[in-house]
């Protein structure tokens, strides 16, 4: 099986909807995704991962923002069909390639001790992040991990 990764267009926002209800339980609530994917969409920073075959089926996407010497990537997930198949690197390094090189990269994800941490981590390292600070906003506590230049 391979994977494309394309910018997102209007008609991705189905499935990629799909895939944020199937993530929430692991994410938590996402409060306005839709108009934040629209947004994204329109501004050429939202990718999605599908399948290269005849039904071009939807496998993930992932979500950059920022500008400058700053970027981030602000929503990574790829359905637990494709998992541990390399559609996450494909996408971050799609994600990668779009952003300037002299940009520094960050990642806010789960912190350790919560689900989901442990894989992350790993991820997030294979694809040469490393763990900064902690943070917390209200209930919500995240681990950074920036990729410098």
């Amino acid at each position: 099986m391979q994977i494309q990764i394309n910018l997102a267009v209007h008609d991705d926002l189905e499935p990629w909807l799909g895939l944020a209800e199937e993530v929430a339980p692991l994410f938590g609530l996402m409060p306005d995704f839709d108009a934040v994917l629209i947004r994204k969409i329109a501004q050429q920073q939202a990718y999605c991962a599908r399948t290269n075959d005849g039904d071009r089926e939807f496998a993930g996407g992932v979500i950059i923002g920022g500008g400058g010497d700053t970027y981030a990537i602000r929503w990574l997930a790829v359905r637990s069909s494709f998992q541990r198949l390399g559609v996450g690197n494909s996408l971050v390094n799609a994600a990668i390639a779009k952003i300037p090189a002299q940009a520094c990269i960050y990642v806010d994800t789960f912190v350790a001790g919560s689900p989901g941490a442990v894989p992350a981590r790993k991820f997030y390292e294979n694809c040469g992040f490393t763990p900064r600070d902690i943070w917390t906003e209200g209930k919500v506590v995240r681990q950074r991990y920036v990729r410098l230049p």
